[in-house]
């Protein structure tokens, strides 16, 4: 179609994407000289009547939205073609680098990156999620970001929903496999399917890998095996791509609240248990490491969880310090209480990494101090408590 006027007004360049039943040129406003972007659907005998709705949905959609990082609705016509007829959406033209190119170029990106990536992707959500309806994008994935200007432009809402009061009813199921809610396969969409879909999208940069082929802790991916992830990135991560609606984020402006320093409190187990009467166990916390510090007659134990490992080291009055027991922090998988036993077995706690991490026995302490300590310690690491 190079060089075919459309509308009158545009002459067409090249194609930059086809499906079944739709194209996406590349056209010149005469009028304006500008480059623009030319959606076509077919309007063929067997045209799916969903594909019309999502088509029209889409025009309507971005009739409504002005925001600097999403492509302007210029204009709708419909153009009669040698052979058939089709509906033609106009929008402007983004010219960048999507990020599945650079991911299909090799390149990985940095926690760094990606989270500034995030933070600009959230406050495009927070744009959409507060339309009055809300605008539900549902396809978030590396393709449909644009690095663009030193910017990331969100683009092609042809899967695009308004959610309207009576959406409590399915409705077409679109989306992109792995980057996907379980929630979409059903045919639901809320503003917390679009967070999956971006912290699906987050971890395919970070990893170069598509999530369906990144392995998974049930049915959750895991985030464990991404190199050099903070702590508390992985755990925002674990939030906003949890398969469990109830528990994921609800919403892009606590998940942009909440990107530095993980999820937020309220949102974990909270700690009940208060701390008992005259111990001698010290523990000292804050939002970048954790110390609990056992001592006795003959010395003291220390626990030391940061932002790189958790240790465990003993050290006996008059001897040196013995060679810490360390795993890397995001090993740490599981914490456990296993209070003591009718036949005469102590209380324990145990932390699960990639080897055992017990307190309870050496120095022995009482099943009132270890019910504190492992309250405090599951709270802060934000894993329940077996």
């Amino acid at each position: 179609m190079s060089g075919q006027i459309l509308g009158n007004r545009y002459e067409v360049e090249r194609q930059i994407g086809k499906q079944t039943g739709r194209w996406t040129l590349l056209a010149r406003d005469l009028q304006t000289q500008e480059r623009v972007v030319i959606k076509l659907l077919f309007l063929a005998d067997q045209l799916d009547s969903d594909d019309l709705k999502l088509f029209e949905r889409e025009v309507e959609v971005l009739k409504a939205l002005s925001h600097p990082l999403i492509p302007r609705y210029l204009g709708f016509f419909e153009q009669a073609l040698p052979n058939d007829r089709a509906l033609a959406l106009i929008q402007t033209y983004v010219e960048g680098k999507s990020l599945e190119q650079c991911l299909q170029q090799g390149r990985t990106f940095t926690e760094a990156e990606t989270k500034q990536l995030a933070k600009v992707l959230l406050n495009i959500l927070i744009y959409l999620h507060g339309q009055q309806p809300p605008v539900i994008h549902r396809d978030i994935k590396p393709s449909n970001i644009l690095l663009a200007n030193r910017q990331a432009y969100l683009v092609d809402f042809g899967s695009v929903k308004t959610l309207t009061g009576n959406d409590n009813t399915g409705f077409t199921v679109v989306g992109t496999y792995g980057y996907m809610p379980p929630e979409q396969f059903s045919g639901r969409a809320v503003p917390a399917s679009d967070l999956f879909s971006l912290g699906a999208t987050l971890i395919a940069l970070m990893t170069g890998t598509h999530p369906s082929s990144l392995p998974r802790r049930g049915a959750k991916l895991d985030t464990s095996r991404i190199a050099n992830l903070s702590p508390e990135f992985a755990d925002w991560l674990n939030w906003v791509i949890d398969p469990n609606l109830e528990k994921r984020a609800k919403s892009a402006q606590a998940a942009l609240a909440a990107i530095d320093q993980g999820r937020p409190a309220e949102s974990t187990q909270a700690t009940t248990v208060p701390k008992p009467a005259n111990t001698k166990v010290s523990l000292n916390r804050d939002g970048r490491s954790l110390e609990v510090i056992l001592p006795s007659t003959w010395g003291q134990t220390q626990l030391l969880i940061d932002q790189q490992q958790i240790s465990l080291s003993t050290r006996r009055l008059g001897f040196a310090a013995s060679r810490p027991q360390t795993s890397p922090r995001h090993t740490i998988r599981r914490v456990e209480y296993r209070p003591a036993s009718a036949d005469g077995e102590p209380a324990q706690f145990t932390i699960w990494a990639d080897q055992k991490y017990e307190l309870g026995t050496n120095p022995a302490l009482t099943e009132a101090e270890l019910k504190w300590l492992s309250a405090e310690i599951s709270s802060w690491l934000r894993l329940p408590l077996s």
